[in-house]
């Protein structure tokens, strides 16, 4: 993919008080930061299996036993109608929208209709993507598509339960709940898409996935071919970026292979990023938002939300400190 080397009018700022480099200077920045640092030898690049279990290790545990396999078994049916991966994600997010209207005019048995609907809706969530992988239409805008629709579904979803429980407990701790769920297991969803990418790239392909979608995103802006979505996935990706490696928001270019050799120097030599793989399957919204379907299918609705917002902050916190640990830069050699 094309990087730019200018640094755009959102580029987020240093915070040591630094701008962004210019591009006249990122050549010799990168020279320099690279110059002092621990190059990989052959022996210390992850194997192919190595690589393997870790990516396996960050898809979150429902996904993995049961909505992935599922949605691989629908490919060979599914597969042969005239649907694209976008097709796919409109269709489940007017499903999530359904759901949601059942959440808040039903009763117990349109809630348990509800749960159903929302479970075959993240099925098709996993689908949209084996399908993209499979016909080769994976691009970043209709990933941003799909997160544009899971947020809608989310915060629908979240709305409509809001209203139901305040109908029956009238009181506004209920709202301040679900402000509360909204903002973390959007942290969170935000957090494993942003961990997922970083280490999966680099361990995989070798380069920073998250640096090189953000730069063709910026590309498509400055030739006007990028649309709303772009100025989208650019904001989006900012702000990962922002909140979770601020070096890199500091210095994109002059940091990608830095980062990326350090990915998969500690995942040959520790046992460092197999760990924050497994915790990043758990911090992945898809967990929390179980358990708000769960309140639905149970009737414990108010109380499974509470459980879910405690879930998001502690998992979230945890994530976002180790995950700056991880991608810290190693020490450079004398």
């Amino acid at each position: 993919m094309t990087r730019t080397a200018s640094s755009p009018p959102f580029a987020a700022p240093s915070p040591e008080g630094e701008a962004p480099l210019r591009a006249d200077e990122d050549s010799g920045a990168r020279a320099v930061l690279l110059a002092g640092l621990p190059k990989l030898a052959p022996e210390d690049v992850p194997s192919p299996a190595e690589v393997e279990a870790i990516a396996d290790g960050m898809v979150d545990p429902l996904n993995r036993w049961y909505r992935y396999p599922a949605a691989r078994a629908l490919l060979p049916v599914l597969g042969k109608l005239p649907l694209t991966p976008n097709h796919v994600t409109y269709i489940h997010t007017a499903m999530a929208l359904f759901a949601a209207y059942l959440a808040y005019a039903g009763g117990r048995r349109e809630w348990v209709i509800a749960f159903f609907l929302l479970e075959a809706r993240m099925i098709l969530d996993c689908y949209d993507g084996v399908l993209a992988r499979a016909k080769k239409l994976s691009s970043p805008y209709g990933r941003a598509i799909d997160e544009i629709g899971d947020t809608l579904g989310f915060i629908a979803l979240m709305v409509a339960i809001t209203a139901r429980l305040y109908q029956e407990h009238h009181t506004s701790l209920v709202v301040w709940l679900t402000c509360g769920v909204l903002a973390f297991g959007g942290l969170c969803a935000n957090a494993w898409d942003f961990y997922k990418r970083k280490i999966g790239f680099a361990l995989k392909e070798g380069r920073d996935g998250v640096a090189d979608e953000l730069a063709e995103k910026r590309a498509a802006i400055a030739a006007r071919t990028g649309g709303a979505l772009a100025y989208w996935g650019v904001y989006f990706d900012r702000f990962q970026v922002w909140l979770y490696d601020r070096r890199t928001a500091v210095r994109a270019d002059a940091s990608v292979e830095h980062v990326v050799d350090t990915i998969r120097g500690r995942a040959r030599t520790t046992t460092s990023v197999r760990r924050f793989a497994r915790l990043v399957s758990f911090v992945s919204w898809d967990n929390g938002l179980f358990l708000v379907h769960l309140g639905l299918l149970t009737g414990a609705v108010l109380e499974l939300e509470i459980f879910a917002f405690a879930w998001a902050v502690g998992l979230w916190t945890v994530a976002i400190i180790m995950g700056r640990s991880l991608l810290r830069p190693r020490k450079a050699t004398s």
